[in-house]
């Protein structure tokens, strides 16, 4: 463990994996989550909850951003670390992550990340640390979310900058059944995600990028009375992407809403 870094001890340790959380009702939660995960990628590889083109899709978004905004040697912290894929792309970066899953935590680490057990608003790390913090889908999950923003702003440099992706304009109805108690606890635009961070939290924006583009009726931006668009444009887009790939990207990303945005803040002094 790098001891200068972290301002509390740990209450334990989980083999090689500092732990500052201790169980709860929510804790347990993330755990069945990420273990259906796990379990079905390692049955499959394939991930249970999105298709993999997808999830690249919105990896990718995000990885521009930390790409334009880090540089060799910064450190960068990624709030909800999964499995460290999107670290795993910078290994010039001096890379931290927090999780709250055992599982998701053992894969970050083998990926050369030095990973915590913690949850967002029990942050164990002394203020004014990184250089970058990343916090991708996982301020829909956090019960709290303005202290879980206000330890992210903490640990984060004055001047530095958080890059955040969430879920676009979600439609939460499915997630009031389902195998678990805990899933999206709310959604996002740029507005409101703006507000938040630069009226309540006093951040100056830099950019807004978007990602994840499906081609469904559900997320299709119009419809044609009697004949839902999607029907007869989606057909016509897969063979104009045989021809011209760049092109069928361009008109997807025009017809169809995104599923995820980032926004990219700088902290205040």
């Amino acid at each position: 463990m790098n001891d200068s870094i972290y301002r509390v001890e740990p209450i334990r340790w989980e083999g090689n994996i500092p732990v500052f959380s201790a169980g709860t009702r929510y804790t347990e939660n993330y755990e069945q989550i990420s273990g259906d995960h796990l379990s079905a990628l390692r049955d499959s590889g394939e991930n249970p909850f999105i298709p993999e083109d997808i999830w690249k899709q919105m990896e990718d978004s995000t990885a521009d951003l930390v790409t334009r905004h880090s540089g060799p040697g910064d450190k960068v912290l990624d709030v909800g670390v999964g499995l460290g894929r999107l670290l795993s792309r910078f290994p010039d970066r001096e890379r931290y992550g927090i999780d709250i899953s055992f599982g998701y935590l053992e894969k970050a680490q083998a990926e050369g990340i030095d990973v915590a057990y913690a949850l967002v608003d029990e942050m164990p790390y002394e203020s004014d640390v990184f250089d970058v913090v990343v916090c991708t889908d996982v301020l829909e999950h956090v019960l709290d979310l303005n202290s879980a923003v206000r330890q992210i702003l903490r640990v984060l440099k004055p001047g530095g900058r958080l890059i955040v992706r969430v879920p676009f304009n979600e439609d939460l109805g499915g997630y009031l059944d389902g195998p678990y108690e805990f899933i999206h606890l709310r959604n996002f635009d740029e507005a409101g995600l703006r507000l938040l961070f630069e009226r309540v939290f006093g951040c100056v924006h830099l950019e807004t990028q978007f990602g994840g583009w499906i081609r469904s009726e559900g997320t299709c931006r119009f419809t044609v009375p009697k004949l839902r668009f999607h029907r007869w444009i989606d057909p016509w887009i897969s063979v104009l992407a045989r021809f011209d790939a760049d092109r069928a990207v361009r008109l997807v990303r025009r017809l169809y809403r995104p599923l995820e945005i980032n926004v990219v803040v700088v902290r205040g002094d």
